[in-house]
């Protein structure tokens, strides 16, 4: 009996336990994969929907933070008046988890010399005062730069002073790009329109040598001197080494770099888009690596799929041999409607050289409200990128965000960014925007 059963579990019974055994464990690795999958799948949640005046409206520069994790902005609309003139907002985190975020207006701009419709990213100093541009307004009506000082005792008032009002069309007129600073405090940025042929400029703005003097002004380039040369100027600009680099979107557009020479500052395009595989309208700010690469993104149509794409995200490698050209990389072309389209705002890059950032439309909700993105490097030198949506907006539909324009930013692992529509109704057709965040 005892050879019996041996015999049976040999040759019967025992193969039959082994199957089984085998089957439970890769079940149990499915399991444990796909509860993986689930717990890293990215969360996308509304931090705040703006609301229309008096709040703010239709935001479209990235955020900014502080060292305690508050979140500081800009909406060109809203405000005190209807659709008039913009604000600067501050975000509080909940004091705990799964709390609402609370909305403090540090400014509301007038129809004065205040400035109207800032567009602009804003910047911190060492001190805790923020900069940053309306497009119009100011002393004269082409726009302005302030400077926002926080109070000197806890829940009082911020105090707004204005730096520069910009004075002609011809000196340059529009500003809408992120502020630079360098290390003595002085100030870099653009202008859509004005200089000689209203194509744009770059100028710097020096601080007084004696407190509550007033700032000074220097024109550094205007664009369209030459032909060829870049014109409508309008994206964030880049300082690395006390070079700026910058884009321009008119007839294709370009990449430059703004080196200081004794007495000038010289142009070098690094180079033109084609409109060809490469794109066309880098409308997006630039970011580097440690290298000197750098990497951005287009807007426009590009030729490899016809009307099915619409953007590109590229690299640009500095030469090895000094006088040689930059080489530019494709690394992806956006196919819409599953990746999005139009990237208007500037790149993110992590540690492991993984790229983040949104689309302005399309994506899988009807095509129309944009998306978040990774774009992950090859494992091997010349491989492919691997591009990923992280998130899908919804829109009004689902009370989410839509059309988001500024560049992502990283706080404590989460990303948070704007959306230019989307989130709660203020009128019945009518959407203010809203701040979001994605845990990837």
């Amino acid at each position: 009996m005892k050879n019996k059963c041996s015999l049976l579990l040999r040759g019967g019974l025992l193969p039959i336990f082994t199957v089984l055994y085998q089957v439970v464990f890769l079940f149990l690795i499915i399991l444990l994969a796909a509860g993986s999958a689930f717990a890293t799948a990215p969360t996308e949640t509304v931090v705040y929907s703006f609301l229309g005046p008096p709040d703010g409206s239709t935001p479209q520069a990235s955020l900014v933070a502080d060292a305690a994790g508050n979140l500081y902005g800009t909406t060109p609309g809203g405000g005190a008046g209807i659709d008039c003139c913009g604000i600067v907002f501050e975000l509080s985190p909940p004091a705990t988890a799964g709390g609402a975020w609370t909305e403090t207006i540090l400014h509301t701009f007038q129809e004065s010399n205040d400035g109207t419709f800032p567009l602009g990213t804003l910047i911190f100093d060492r001190l805790g005062n923020l900069y940053g541009t309306t497009s119009e307004g100011g002393t004269a009506g082409f726009g302005s730069v302030f400077e926002l000082s926080p109070p000197t005792t806890p829940g009082g008032a911020w105090t707004e002073t204005i730096l520069w009002g910009f004075p002609t069309v011809s000196g340059g007129n529009k500003p809408s790009g992120k502020l630079v600073m360098d290390a003595k405090g002085n100030l870099y940025g653009t202008t859509a329109k004005g200089g000689p042929c209203g194509c744009g400029n770059v100028f710097e703005l020096l601080p007084p040598k004696t407190s509550g003097e007033p700032w000074t002004q220097k024109v550094l380039y205007n664009f369209g001197t030459f032909a060829g040369d870049g014109v409508d100027v309008g994206a964030d600009l880049l300082i690395r080494d006390g070079i700026l680099y910058g884009t321009t979107t008119a007839n294709g557009g370009t990449v430059f770099q703004l080196a200081p020479k004794p007495g000038l500052w010289t142009e070098t395009i690094l180079y033109t888009f084609t409109s060809g595989t490469d794109g066309a309208d880098p409308n997006g700010g630039l970011i580097a690596d440690s290298a000197g690469n750098l990497y951005g993104t287009t807007t426009g149509e590009s030729v490899q799929c016809e009307e099915g794409c619409t953007g590109t995200i590229y690299e640009l490698s500095p030469p090895t041999i000094a006088g040689d050209p930059w080489v530019e990389t494709t690394l992806y072309t956006l196919v819409n409607p599953v990746d999005g389209k139009n990237p208007f705002g500037a790149l993110l890059r992590d540690k492991l050289g993984n790229l983040y950032g949104t689309a302005y439309a399309g994506g899988k909700n009807d095509g129309t409200d944009g998306t978040v993105f990774m774009l992950k490097p090859p494992a091997v030198l010349g491989g492919d990128w691997t591009f990923t949506v992280l998130h899908y907006f919804g829109g009004v539909a689902v009370g989410d965000g839509a059309g988001p324009f500024g560049a992502l930013i990283d706080v404590n692992g989460a990303f948070y960014g704007t959306t230019y529509s989307g989130g709660k109704k203020y009128t019945e057709t009518r959407t203010g925007g809203t701040v979001f965040s994605v845990v990837p």
